[in-house]
């Protein structure tokens, strides 16, 4: 679960944050192989590939859960359509009426396939304790933590953990990669 659990991180910081899209952008594309490394011959480069024919390039285990993630969202929620759809035509009030749907079926997805909790229970705002020893990976120090624990702090972001993850079996047979097949329809 610790790769899932990574890819499920990665997955929100990228969306949330462009900076982060952008350096994981140059990240992708500073291990993508060398284009020079092995040129098609002019035959096989002529040769058209079809769909049965192309390759598939390898996935992770993590890359594949946090693409059947986006997999669920979209089918249940159509989020990557939404995010991936140009909404600057539409008024305000469309956009908060197809966001107001996007978010209820965004969280029957996460209310269906994962139980998320709080990490802490304490209100927003509330006045806390860090105490020496701390675990870094559910609370995040931000301000001035110059020195060692225990600090006074106040709580900003509850954080969130997916305490029970129940994802259905994916069929063996599906490209780890495609989110969403294109759809076609024969008249």
């Amino acid at each position: 679960m610790g790769k899932f659990r990574t890819a499920w991180s990665a997955f929100w910081t990228i969306l949330k944050s462009p900076a982060q899209a952008e350096a994981w952008k140059r990240l992708q594309a500073s291990q993508a192989p060398d284009a020079t490394a092995a040129k098609p011959t002019d035959a096989a480069a002529a040769k058209p590939a079809s769909d049965a024919t192309v390759a598939k390039p390898a996935v992770g285990v993590a890359n594949e859960a946090a693409v059947y993630t986006l997999t669920l969202l979209q089918r249940e929620a159509r989020l990557v359509d939404f995010l991936q759809e140009d909404i600057s035509p539409y008024s305000d009030a469309q956009v908060g009426a197809a966001v107001r749907k996007i978010h209820a079926d965004c969280r029957r997805v996460l209310d269906k396939y994962f139980h998320i909790e709080p990490i802490r229970s304490e209100p927003e705002q509330s006045r806390l304790d860090v105490p020496e020893g701390f675990d870094a990976r559910r609370l995040r120090v931000t301000g001035r933590s110059a020195g060692q624990p225990p600090f006074a702090a106040t709580l900003i972001h509850r954080g969130w953990v997916a305490a029970k993850i129940d994802l259905p079996q994916r069929s063996q047979a599906r490209d780890p990669q495609v989110i969403c097949p294109a759809e076609v329809e024969v008249q």
